[in-house]
């Protein structure tokens, strides 16, 4: 039964389960009931080895119970997953995985085929934003210079990595590392395009975001409309500032000589074609329009 390849650990039965490293892969997991990621991931990691019935072992470890063990395996952060081939450590994860990532660890001990470069950044990009999602930013952001040191090439993850440092208001640094770049490449357009809209404010008050929301929560002038609808674009919140720019266009029209609609369409260039997003609020301009 796949049962019998997911067991818990304790000190009694610890080097026993270690042994059978030598027929096959155990993966040590180590969590504990505080770990939110640990709860999420381990369902996942549960079916995985379901799925590859007796081909790799599961021994999972509650951190808080087996201090012992686990600082044997000088594990300082959950969920953390270890891999014994042969009596030895292999490799490790930290962090919560998606199955994709845990099939791509396993497939080199499992003797099953490498993936294509493609799959392998996609892979690597839900790794990073799995760990952006759970409050590991920093950790995100040095893997993804640490990869483009190897691949500056890999125009995806430099993209990930400009979103990343937007996200942040970090506009100085994320236009650095797009200018790192100097071709027209079709996965940093809409990263160019986003600065320009910048540029157009670029003489505005350097208002932060938050500020400017609040403003428009209340009764925001056209100038505050206008700066929080591109700056919150060229920052990806593309949603929250369509809705400002078509707020401008409907109660002030004459704004500007028409700067709402020529705003509107800047943004629209800095979605992907065919976006809904972009869609919708084209059909709100026409509408508001005529």
């Amino acid at each position: 039964m796949a049962e019998s390849f997911i067991v818990d650990v304790t000190e009694l039965n610890f080097e026993s389960v270690l042994a059978k490293s030598m027929q096959m892969p155990v993966i040590v997991d180590f969590w504990a009931d505080w770990c939110q990621p640990c709860k999420q991931m381990a369902p996942v990691l549960e079916k995985l080895v379901r799925e590859l019935n007796g081909q790799v072992l599961l021994a999972k470890v509650n951190a808080d119970a087996e201090q012992a063990i686990t600082s044997q395996f000088g594990v300082r952060s959950l969920p953390t997953l270890k891999l014994v081939v042969q009596g030895r450590l292999a490799s490790e994860l930290v962090g919560a995985q998606t199955e994709k990532a845990l099939r791509d660890w396993l497939a080199p001990v499992l003797g099953q085929g490498a993936e294509s470069e493609e799959e392998q950044v996609q892979a690597f990009l839900e790794q990073v934003q799995l760990a952006i999602a759970h409050g590991q930013g920093a950790q995100a952001e040095q893997a993804l210079r640490q990869a483009l040191v190897q691949q500056p090439d890999q125009h995806l993850l430099r993209a990930a990595l400009v979103e990343y440092l937007l996200s942040l208001g970090e506009l100085a640094e994320a236009q650095s590392v797009l200018a790192e770049v100097a071709e027209d490449v079709p996965a940093l357009r809409p990263f160019r395009n986003r600065f320009a809209l910048l540029d157009e404010v670029k003489e505005q008050p350097a208002v932060t975001l938050p500020v400017l929301a609040e403003r428009l929560a209340t009764s925001p002038s056209p100038e505050d409309l206008h700066l929080y609808g591109l700056r919150a674009a060229a920052a990806g919140q593309f949603e929250a500032g369509l809705d400002a720019l078509i707020r401008l266009l409907r109660e002030y029209p004459d704004y500007r000589d028409g700067a709402a609609r020529a705003a509107l369409l800047k943004v629209f260039d800095c979605l992907p074609k065919g976006d809904p997003l972009a869609s919708r609020y084209r059909r709100q301009m026409f509408n508001a329009l005529h």
